[in-house]
């Protein structure tokens, strides 16, 4: 939910893509992460059937390692695979400091 002032501005259903750690240099999907609710990975774990079905690595392993010393575009690239490939209307990053996390 997004509010202006206290004021509801928009209120939408999420899934949750998966994050990026600074600290270990990579990205671990939503499925992998046992502090999720399950609620919100169903996107998330289509994801990988559709990596296991295509033998597309990156959709399949847990994590990910970032290679080109660009964590954001990491996550944003494995975010736009998920919106791509779950037919989502967009992605949102949370700000939340040096984890961030892809919906």
């Amino acid at each position: 939910m997004f509010s202006d002032n206290g004021t509801v501005k928009v209120v939408a259903e999420i899934q949750i893509a998966g994050s990026t750690s600074a600290k270990a240099g990579n990205w671990l999907w939503a499925w992998s992460n046992s502090n999720l609710p399950n609620e919100l990975l169903a996107d998330a774990n289509r994801v990988r059937s559709f990596g296991e079905e295509n033998d597309i690595a990156e959709l399949q392993q847990a994590y990910v390692t970032d290679t080109t010393d660009d964590l954001e575009a990491l996550g944003w690239e494995l975010t736009a695979a998920m919106v791509r490939v779950c037919d989502a209307l967009g992605a949102y990053r949370s700000p939340r400091g040096k984890v961030e996390a892809f919906i």
